[in-house]
């Protein structure tokens, strides 16, 4: 099963270790940006990389010892979200007309966070006006398409395999503005995505290692949690937030004094839960 893609748009980690019915995903880890668009970008280098889901994959890099498959993106989400539907695409940023018929108007798309984002975040555009409509075709055929034909294939293989498959999705978030936060966000499209028991167990592994845990508030699950979890037909999916403070320095946006002991909690967290899939019938 070895997936090969012309562009640098993803990157496939394998087993090192016996395989596992486990499917690690960091979609929005991707530190690429192709030249001719940091050409047309509005902002400088640095804060395009704040919408990064920075080193997730590399604090997710050793799951491939415990048996599971890693999968990781390359190209950066301000360029294109492989978390997004393909058809989240926002009319507005481009100099010709699109039907509305090719698209999906969602509450991301107007906020400007489609498939093709227009912000980084709130207030911050990343395009100074518009930009021409071939980069819908261009983003998606090299970046989107072929991240979502691997994860595919990759599940359909361990499905077969298995008789089923789980998919974490791995993602930061920024410290949530609540009079009572907590340190990671566990969602599961409020139990649709997975079976409850692979919640549960998941938050029980990160509470042991003192985190403060939610659930589905205020992330229930991206595009790809929603679309590929599916537990009827034996694919569950689940959803990580892990505060960036526990781990990077937000202002220079390297690696903070918590990497390390994140990592290893991560490298816990997949050992673990490894080790409880196991022993379940599902």
């Amino acid at each position: 099963m070895k997936i090969l893609s012309p562009l640098p748009s993803f990157k496939i980690d394998y087993p090192r270790n016996t395989a596992i019915p486990l499917v690690v995903s960091s979609p929005h880890s991707g530190r690429y940006y192709p030249p001719d668009f940091l050409g047309i970008a509005a902002l400088p280098l640095q804060e395009l990389q704040r919408s990064e889901d920075r080193f997730m994959d590399n604090l997710m890099e050793d799951a491939p010892d415990f048996g599971a498959t890693l999968l990781s993106a390359e190209c950066s989400r301000a360029w294109c979200d492989v978390n997004r539907d393909w058809r989240e695409v926002d009319s507005e940023m481009f100099k010709q007309k699109i039907s509305d018929n090719e698209i999906i108007s969602s509450a991301k798309v107007k906020s400007g966070f489609g498939v093709i984002p227009r912000n980084i975040s709130q207030g911050k555009k990343i395009y100074s006006g518009t930009i021409d409509k071939s980069e819908i075709i261009k983003r998606i055929s090299t970046s989107w398409l072929p991240y979502h034909e691997a994860l595919t294939v990759i599940l359909n293989e361990i499905r077969l395999l298995f008789g089923y498959a789980i998919l974490l999705e791995m993602h930061s978030m920024p410290k949530l503005p609540y009079a009572r936060s907590c340190d990671i966000v566990i969602g599961d499209v409020h139990g649709k995505s997975c079976r409850t028991i692979i919640s549960d167990e998941i938050e029980s592994i990160l509470q042991e290692k003192s985190y403060s845990v939610r659930r589905n508030i205020p992330y229930s699950g991206g595009y790809i949690t929603q679309h590929y979890g599916q537990p009827d037909k034996k694919v569950h999916a689940i959803q990580i937030e892990i505060c960036r403070s526990l781990y990077l320095n937000t202002t220079t946006l390297q690696r903070g004094r918590g990497f390390e002991k994140t990592k290893n909690n991560m490298n816990h967290l997949i050992s673990s839960f490894s080790n409880w899939i196991l022993k379940e019938n599902f």
